[in-house]
C-alpha cells in the first residue's frame, strides 16, 4: 500500500470525543497559523491538563521551562526570544557551514558502510542530526546518544503527558541538557546568544536543540526511504549539483511531514473554513496535509515521486511568525546526505522498516538498508 498524495483541499472538523478542532489542508492550515485569535500558548490545554494534578509541583522545573519555549509564546515574548537566536540559523551562516556539514556526512557514511546492522536511523540519522545541530549551536563534542536520550524523553512527555514516568523523565532530561549547554566552551553558543534570565536561556536552548534533533531524524529517514523506494539514487548520483536531492527533500516534506501537528487555543471567537471556533477551544493544525485522526494502514512503500515536483509551498515547517527557525539547516543537511549516499550506494534498497508509534513526532524507529552490490 502506498500513501495518497496530499491535497490542497481545506477541511475543518470538530471531534466531540476529543474536545478539539482539527484543521488540515494547506490553505486552512495557513489561515489557522496566521489567525491572530489563535494563540500558541497551549501548554496548559494541550499537555498539563492531562498531567495528574499532584505531579505539577514535583515537575515544576519541567513546566516552568517549557512555558518559556518560544514556540509556545506569542507577541513580543516570542519575537524577542526568537530574534536573539535567529542569526545562528541565517541562510548565510548555514552556507558557511556547508563544507563542515559535508565532512560530517562523509565521515558518518564511512562508518555506516563498515557497520553490520545498516540501520539508517541509529547509524546515520541520529548521528548526523546530533553532530550538525551541535555544530550550529556551538556545542562541540556533543554525545549523540545523550542528545537523543534527552530528546526522546521530551518527545515521550509531549506525546503522553498523562504518564507520571514520562513527566519525571522529561524533567531529568531538561536538567541534564541544561548543564551540558551552560558548560559549552564556544563563546558563540546558543547559551550565549539566547536572551533573558538563565531560565529563559535554558528554555530557548533546550527547545531549539530538541526540535532540531527530532525533526531532522524524521526527515532523514523519510527522504532516504522515498529516494530508495522510488529508485532515485542513480539520478541523484549522476547529477552535477544537489538540486535533484533537494527536490526529494521537498517531496518528503510535502508528503511525510516529520512534525504531525501544532496546537493553538482560541483567545476569542473566530472562524475557520466557515466553522465557528469558540473562545477557549483547542485547535490542532495538521502539518501533514491530512486529518490527524484519519488512521489508514501504515504505508509499506513511499508515495510515487513526480520528477520536477520541487514545490515548497507545503506547511511541514509551519507558516507565518512561527515558521521553523532551523529549516535551512535541515534542508541542506538532508540534501547533502542524499547526494553522498546515492553516490556511494546507488544500488541500495530498503530491507526493513519499523514505524514510530508517536503521532506527533513522526518517522521510523528502524530503517534497515541492504547495501549489497553497492559501490563503496
Amino acid at each position: 500500500m502506498t500513501t495518497d498524495d496530499t491535497s490542497t483541499a481545506s477541511t475543518v472538523q470538530y471531534y466531540d470525543e476529543l474536545g478539539c478542532w482539527v484543521v488540515w489542508g494547506r490553505q486552512a492550515a495557513q489561515a489557522a497559523l496566521e489567525d491572530p485569535h489563535l494563540s500558541s500558548e497551549t501548554l496548559e490545554a494541550a499537555n498539563l491538563s492531562y498531567l495528574p494534578t499532584d505531579m505539577h509541583e514535583e515537575c515544576s522545573h519541567l513546566i516552568e521551562t517549557m512555558r518559556r519555549w518560544f514556540v509556545l509564546l506569542d507577541g513580543s515574548r516570542h519575537t524577542t526570544a526568537r530574534r536573539a537566536v535567529q542569526p545562528l540559523f541565517s541562510p548565510r551562516r548555514i552556507r558557511r557551514l556547508e563544507e563542515t556539514i559535508e565532512v560530517i556526512v562523509d565521515e558518518e557514511l564511512d562508518a555506516y558502510a563498515a557497520s553490520e546492522s545498516h540501520d539508517a536511523v541509529a547509524e546515520l540519522a541520529d548521528r548526523i542530526s546530533a553532530r550538525t545541530i551541535g555544530l550550529l549551536l556551538g556545542l562541540p563534542g556533543s554525545d549523540h546518544l545523550s542528545l537523543h536520550r534527552w530528546a526522546k524523553a521530551l518527545t515521550d512527555f509531549l506525546g503522553t503527558s498523562y504518564r507520571r514516568d514520562c513527566a519525571v523523565g522529561a524533567q531529568d532530561a531538561l536538567r541534564e541538557m541544561g548543564e551540558f549547554i551552560k558548560n559549552a566552551p564556544d563563546e558563540d553558543s546558543i547559551w550565549s546568544r539566547a536572551s533573558g534570565s538563565e531560565w529563559d536561556r535554558l528554555a530557548t536552548s533546550s527547545m531549539v536543540m530538541f526540535g532540531g534533533l527530532e525533526t531532522t531524524v524524521g526527515l532523514i529517514g523519510f527522504s532516504l526511504w522515498h529516494m530508495l523506494g522510488n529508485g532515485l539514487a542513480p539520478r541523484i548520483a549522476a547529477a552535477d549539483t544537489d538540486e535533484a536531492a533537494k527536490e526529494v527533500v521537498e517531496r518528503a516534506l510535502e508528503v511525510y511531514a516529520p512534525l504531525g501537528h501544532v496546537a493553538r487555543i482560541a483567545t476569542s471567537t473566530t472562524e475557520l473554513g466557515g466553522r465557528t471556533v469558540m473562545e477557549g477551544d483547542l485547535v490542532l493544525v495538521s502539518l501533514t496535509g491530512r486529518d490527524l485522526f484519519d488512521t489508514p494502514q501504515l504505508p509499506t512503500a513511499p508515495t510515487t515521486h513526480h520528477q520536477g515536483a520541487d514545490r515548497s509551498d507545503h506547511v511541514a515547517f509551519g507558516f507565518g511568525m512561527h515558521y521553523c527557525v532551523g529549516a535551512p539547516l535541515a534542508r541542506i543537511t538532508v540534501a547533502q546526505l542524499l547526494t553522498g549516499f546515492a553516490r556511494r550506494f546507488p544500488d541500495a534498497t530498503v530491507k526493513e522498516v519499523a514505524w514510530r508509534k508517536n503521532r506527533t513526532f513522526r518517522g521510523f524507529d528502524r530503517l534497515v538498508l541492504d547495501l549489497d552490490g553497492a559501490s563503496r
